[in-house]
């Protein structure tokens, strides 16, 4: 009987080892799942910032609309993306730091009316509206991601409200257009583009898709090995002066004001577009209060004083005419 007691007492003080080395183990384990897990999601999150961008950089629009925090009609913070194409429309200011422009202007003013805080988030064309030669045009992987509420200036097409919902236009639709180096040294002959190869601008509506709808172009459907994309005009420019691309295709609004480009084409409508509009996820609550907000705004004054600061404040950026877009000027 001693012997059995004994041979009890070792059991249990071995067991009871056992239980705690468990526990030890149960707890290494749950660690490394969340270690693991952690990893996992740096990871992915790293992977989607090679396949977009960098950090979006944030520019404040609501205190610059001259609103503070107890004038806002709700507490959420109204991200709102702009891609500082470097036009009047949209661009980087040497004074301040903050984008400015058109563009710019109606989102102050109507997130004023609306009562609405506003952030403006500087990042690339490609995180709202992503395309890819050869491919089809899709949405962008920040505004698909919850990253932006809208993306601020986009132009209405089919294509992009089979993705996206829009707001009403803020402006006029477009025009497109071919341009070429100055004097179309190459005589370009735009009515006729067989076997020739074309530039694209990246987040123009004037796009290969675009292009392939205009009935009056011959050759207009291009095969891929004849499509250039590219992130800038300024990109496309570098491949028409090394022969790369024979032509530019874009909205006209892209060449205006530039004397490194020859616009050779008038006021052609390739396709249906609509004029510039906010672009959101069709579970966004932003259009619900924006057009609203932008038909008191463009009902008054204070639009047409915003289209001419394009030339006042804003002129001394390259790009648009108030003429070519703001309503009834």
């Amino acid at each position: 009987m001693q012997s059995s007691n004994s041979e009890k007492e070792l059991y249990k003080k071995d067991n009871s080892g056992s239980a705690g080395n468990g526990k030890l183990y149960l707890v290494l384990l749950v660690a490394a799942v969340c270690f693991a897990f952690a990893a996992f999601v740096i990871a992915i999150v790293s992977l989607s910032m090679q396949n977009g961008s960098a950090s979006p950089s944030v520019v404040n629009v609501g205190s610059a609309a001259g609103l503070t925090s107890g004038d806002y009609d709700d507490d959420k913070v109204w991200m709102i993306h702009n891609g500082h194409s470097g036009y009047n429309v949209q661009y980087i200011s040497e004074k301040t730091g903050r984008i400015e422009g058109f563009d710019v202007d109606i989102i102050n003013a109507v997130c004023r009316i609306a009562n609405k805080n506003c952030k403006l988030v500087a990042d690339v064309w490609s995180n709202c509206w992503d395309s890819v030669t050869g491919e089809t045009s899709r949405g962008g992987f920040g505004l698909m991601s919850g990253w932006f509420d809208a993306c601020g200036g986009w132009r209405v097409k089919p294509d992009r409200q089979r993705t996206f919902a829009f707001s009403d236009p803020f402006t006029e639709s477009p025009h497109q257009a071919f341009a070429t180096l100055p004097g179309n040294p190459g005589s370009f002959d735009w009515q006729d583009i067989t076997g020739k190869t074309i530039g694209f601008i990246d987040g123009s509506s004037g796009d290969e898709f675009c292009l392939a709808k205009s009935e009056e172009i011959v050759g207009a459907v291009l095969p891929t090995e004849n499509i250039q994309h590219c992130i800038t005009l300024e990109e496309c420019y570098d491949l028409l002066v090394d022969d790369t691309i024979d032509a530019i295709f874009a909205d006209a609004t892209w060449f205006r004001g530039r004397t490194d480009v020859e616009e050779i084409t008038d006021r052609l409508q390739a396709c249906p577009v609509g004029g510039s509009a906010m672009m959101a996820r069709y579970d966004s609550k932003l259009i619900d209060w924006w057009n609203p907000a932008q038909a008191t705004l463009i009902a008054s004054k204070e639009y047409h004083e915003i289209c001419n600061d394009v030339k006042v404040t804003h002129g001394h950026q390259s790009g648009y005419d108030p003429e070519d877009f703001c309503f009834d000027y």
